[in-house]
């Protein structure tokens, strides 16, 4: 039987004492693995705060720290620096307390209660689109966040009043940038410190929105019409298990901070780069002008047309492929696992990349080119490793919203496409291959020509 190498003779380097390589992987994020990868192959070792970290990159590293070693790692001590900032939630639960907590929000992302938000996201994203032709040029980026933070509020939240939003929205966006300090120094004058400031004022928000939730979801069960549009918020707090489990009421404040985050900031990102894609590929634009054309008509979009658009969701998964939400996955090792002929010992902490992965060309022909039809049959690409596209993640932890993103992605795009045409900067030539997604998307921009049909007719 072949000896184990030990994890300390991987490539790579612990960088400076203490430190590590922290500052190079804040500064460069997604290059860093890049840079990584192309000097030492697809596994290699690091230092972050002191912490020893092994990055392990490709479809058989994901299979193994998502499914076939998932109960030897730990997503607590993988994110552990998102808790001062969300909370205990479901992405930092692990064993029996995630399991619990996962059973008890499914539903509200699933099945009955996903199409009764159907109504109420399309009449935001028409609200919001109606002006564009008017607009012209649109930062992309900021403006999706904009419109998913204000469908995030109001469906997690029930929370319909202007203002709210507008004050939710900045109270947000000061928390996630407090998420990003290196160092928790919970002082005034810090980020952090501002950032926990802010967490309060959300808190106290949510709590007091909780009651009125509440009781509309009880008068919703008394009145027996529960097939009405219905918040997030009254679901989880109306949700209770075959055991009796309930979540408290810290829980679902924790709960509704992260869907706020989950629920805007990844489907703003997975917009932005589909519009951008599209922009430069006009002959893409038609082919689904056509496709909608064929099952949606002249009729208004409901939900039963977005499942008949299969070369719309094909432009989303090679969005999802190109640019995934989430460029990295940690994840604590609480027992040794082996990996490549290493024991990776448990204290250790794991990484594995699903930017990384998209682009490997044994798995995707040309991976750097923005080409949907990859994943229509006969091609389907990405079937040639169950784990060769995890933009929303697999196993245990893969993502619950991810129907909800995908119903949301879909009626933005619908609705662009039918009213508008539209062109984007910068040029492609200037930032492709793109290496740094999470960088370079706060750049986009696209200038919107308005069809002949008006939005409101």
């Amino acid at each position: 039987m072949q000896q184990l190498k030990s994890a300390e003779s991987m490539p790579g380097s612990y960088g400076l004492p203490i430190l590590g390589e922290t500052l190079e992987i804040f500064r460069d994020l997604e290059l860093y693995i890049w840079r990584r990868f192309q000097q030492h192959g697809s596994v290699f070792k690091t230092s972050v705060l002191g912490r020893k970290r092994a990055y392990l990159i490709g479809p058989d590293a994901n299979r193994l720290v998502l499914v076939e070693q998932a109960e030897n790692m730990s997503s607590r001590m993988g994110w552990y620096f998102l808790e001062p900032t969300f909370g205990n939630n479901i992405l930092l639960q692990d064993g029996e307390e995630h399991r619990v907590t996962r059973r008890l929000m499914y539903p509200a992302f699933h099945g009955k209660a996903i199409a009764t938000y159907f109504d109420t996201i399309q009449n935001i994203v028409q609200d919001f689109l109606k002006d564009w032709g008017e607009q012209r040029t649109i930062s992309l980026n900021s403006s999706f966040r904009q419109l998913t933070l204000m469908v995030a509020t109001r469906l997690f939240l029930g929370s319909q009043n202007k203002s709210e939003v507008e004050q939710t929205s900045q109270w947000f966006t000061q928390l996630l940038d407090s998420s990003m300090a290196i160092f928790k120094w919970n002082v005034p004058f810090t980020l952090y410190g501002r950032g926990q400031n802010t967490r309060g004022k959300l808190v106290a928000f949510l709590r007091q929105a909780m009651p009125a939730a509440g009781y509309a979801y009880a008068q919703r069960i008394e009145q027996g019409n529960l097939e009405e549009s219905k918040d997030v918020l009254g679901l989880l707090l109306a949700a209770v298990d075959e055991d009796g489990n309930k979540l408290s009421e810290a829980q679902v404040i924790n709960e509704a901070l992260l869907l706020l985050f989950a629920g805007h900031e990844t489907t703003a990102s997975l917009l932005s780069w589909v519009i951008f894609e599209l922009g430069n590929h006009p002959e893409w634009r038609e082919r689904l002008r056509q496709e909608q054309l064929a099952v949606v008509g002249d009729n208004p979009l409901n939900l039963s047309h977005l499942k008949q658009l299969p070369q719309l969701t094909n432009v989303l998964k090679e969005a999802e492929r190109l640019y995934p939400p989430v460029y990295a996955y940690n994840r604590g090792v609480i027992k040794d696992i082996e990996y490549a002929g290493y024991c990776i010992p448990a204290g250790w902490f794991v990484t594995i990349s699903p930017m990384l992965t998209h682009r490997l060309p044994e798995l995707y022909t040309d991976p750097a080119r923005f080409d949907p039809d990859r994943f229509a049959p006969p091609r389907e690409e990405d079937k040639k490793h169950p784990l060769a596209l995890v933009g929303f993640g697999h196993g245990s932890h893969s993502c619950l919203g991810m129907e909800f993103a995908q119903m949301e992605m879909k009626i933005v795009l619908s609705t662009l496409l039918r009213h508008y045409d539209w062109t984007v900067k910068p040029d492609y030539s200037a930032i492709a291959p793109v290496r740094q997604p999470s960088k370079v998307k706060d750049t986009l921009q696209a200038y919107i020509e308005p069809l002949n049909s008006k939005l409101n007719s």
